[in-house]
């Protein structure tokens, strides 16, 4: 599997064709319900649901949380558009693939979330005019961390029922890639949801038959040799090859791109209820 946006190698090629052909279904319970109300104010006081990840056994110690309470993002936080350009309200996305441009007003936080929309638009970034626009939001320089839990509760937008729109996003990514690693937890790829693990030495992963749009809980636990994928608290694949330890920061993105994602469908939002991270 190549880097979700870096241009494609043969071999590349062959590793999406081998992990789109490793299919792996999963099942979960709950995850489709609706966002956390009113009563589930999500400040970052310590409250007994946020203890622990979803289904990851251990003790754990929460060290990156974002509940997208305010009215903004946080800028503590986040950065947005494409980590590997100098920052501006519209930026090029992070590789020649995708169809979008990322536009920083396609990401809001309102509602207890945060809301990236992709639309058709043409916009101009980086010498070219691509038809859409979209988001991405990054915590390069705010946070990374090197082994852990991390998780977040999303909501996929659909292009119809069970298929995954688009080419949706929840990863992270070290900085010196391929060989900095990057770990997928939730993607969409041809309409389903895959995670995977990349590097220099290896790409494997797995995708699910399972209907996982909607609101679904994806997390992953990255240890020093092997990663463990979770689905609604539920263990759905482990992948021990090509394994990293190098930092990695938090990448969020709902990317346009039909031949490697799923059909497009615009508008479509992706949504975040939080997004955590933990380690022992």
């Amino acid at each position: 599997m190549e880097h979700r946006r870096r241009p494609w190698s043969a071999a590349v090629a062959a590793a999406l064709a081998l992990l789109l052909t490793a299919l792996a279904g999963c099942s979960g319970g709950g995850g489709g319900a609706a966002p956390k109300s009113a009563g589930e104010s999500g400040s970052t006081t310590a409250t007994p649901h946020r203890a622990q990840p979803t289904g990851i056994p251990g003790e754990w110690r929460l060290v990156f949380e974002d509940d997208f309470d305010g009215t903004s993002l946080n800028p503590a936080k986040w950065s947005k558009g494409n980590p590997y350009v100098d920052h501006g309200p519209i930026t090029p996305p992070v590789g020649d693939k995708e169809l979008d441009c990322y536009d920083a007003g396609q990401v809001a936080v309102h509602a207890g979330m945060l809301h990236i929309t992709a639309e058709e638009r043409q916009q101009s970034c980086d010498d070219r005019t691509l038809p859409y626009v979209s988001g991405m939001v990054n915590t390069k320089d705010k946070f990374s961390f090197t082994f852990g839990a991390m998780e977040a509760r999303v909501d996929v937008p659909a292009a119809e029922p069970g298929v995954v729109a688009n080419w949706p996003a929840f990863w992270a990514v070290g900085a010196d890639w391929p060989n900095g690693g990057e770990n997928d937890v939730m993607e969409g790829l041809h309409g389903k949801i895959c995670a995977y693990f990349n590097s220099a030495a290896a790409s494997t992963g797995s995708c699910s038959d399972s209907d996982l749009t909607g609101w679904h809980v994806f997390g992953a636990e990255w240890r020093s040799d092997r990663v463990d994928y979770y689905r609604d608290g539920v263990l759905v694949a482990t992948l021990t090859e090509g394994i990293t330890s190098d930092p990695m920061w938090l990448m969020l993105d709902n990317a346009v791109q039909p031949s490697i994602g799923g059909p497009t469908s615009v508008p479509a939002t992706l949504r975040f209820d939080y997004v955590r991270v933990w380690q022992h």
